[in-house]
């Protein structure tokens, strides 16, 4: 189950394209409800879950008040244990304001406020989360992953190019190893979270600088809304990446096999 927002998406749809091309006649299903849409893959009893959860914290509509996101709490977690495999991803919508934010008022230890900073809040947030795989994952059923963050390319600046204003025509990666403007907030953040941990029980996909030299990656123009995406991802390319690493570390012993 993929836990998250849209680059979960893109993890997802990329992981059922794998799939799909290794087992090109295998029947399937598919189910969409009002949070998560499954794929089943029906001759291997195998379900795949996207389960949409910008924050991973809850939203919750309160009586004169209006949209709340609460900090401390998660009450979708029932059903997240239900999978074997656990992918959480959370981050881009910490920092959406006005129009594309999702709630009115911010919650945090029994405090209402209008806003606060979203960086303390992504902070807070995760932290929830973090308690809450410690107290109600049972980890000799179920391997939990987090999705490191992701890069995003409007400001050739960051890759050593100030000309550049997008991902616009680009078609090549980022020479080196390197990438000039450093890691992005969340990564420290998320670091910290995990190593502040009971016990290390959470596997971190670092695909952070991976994502970072691929400036050529991003749908672009040609996304089919109207803007640049320089966001997200071709699914045929970097999310494929991931869910290679992803493999390699659900079936570490097992070279010969691959997707």
């Amino acid at each position: 189950m993929y836990i998250g927002d849209s680059l979960s998406l893109n993890n997802f749809e990329s992981l059922l394209c794998l799939l799909h091309a290794a087992l090109p006649k295998s029947k399937f299903k598919q189910q969409i409800n009002k949070h998560s849409v499954s794929v089943t893959f029906e001759d291997y009893g195998v379900e795949v879950i996207l389960f949409h959860s910008n924050y991973l914290v809850d939203i919750e509509v309160v009586p004169n008040v209006g949209r709340v996101l609460k900090l401390n709490s998660i009450k979708s977690g029932e059903i997240w244990k239900q999978a074997d495999v656990l992918i959480f991803n959370t981050w881009l919508w910490y920092l959406r304001a006005d129009s594309k934010q999702q709630w009115d008022f911010v919650e945090t230890n029994g405090t209402v406020s209008k806003d606060m900073n979203r960086i303390e809040a992504f902070r807070i947030g995760l932290n929830t989360w973090a308690k809450w795989v410690e107290r109600d994952i049972n980890t000799k059923k179920t391997k939990v992953f987090y999705q490191g963050a992701s890069a995003t390319h409007y400001h050739g600046s960051e890759w050593g190019e100030p000309e550049v204003k997008n991902c616009f025509n680009e078609t090549r990666p980022v020479r080196g190893s390197t990438y000039p403007s450093g890691l992005p907030i969340p990564v420290n953040i998320v670091k910290q979270a995990l190593k502040n941990m009971s016990k290390p029980i959470v596997n971190l996909l670092d695909i952070t600088k991976l994502t970072q030299l691929r400036k050529d990656g991003h749908p672009s123009i040609y996304n089919g809304i109207h803007g640049f995406d320089c966001t997200h991802w071709c699914i045929g390319g970097v999310p494929d990446t991931w869910n290679n690493i992803l493999y390699a570390s659900l079936f570490p012993t097992s070279p010969k096999h691959s997707i």
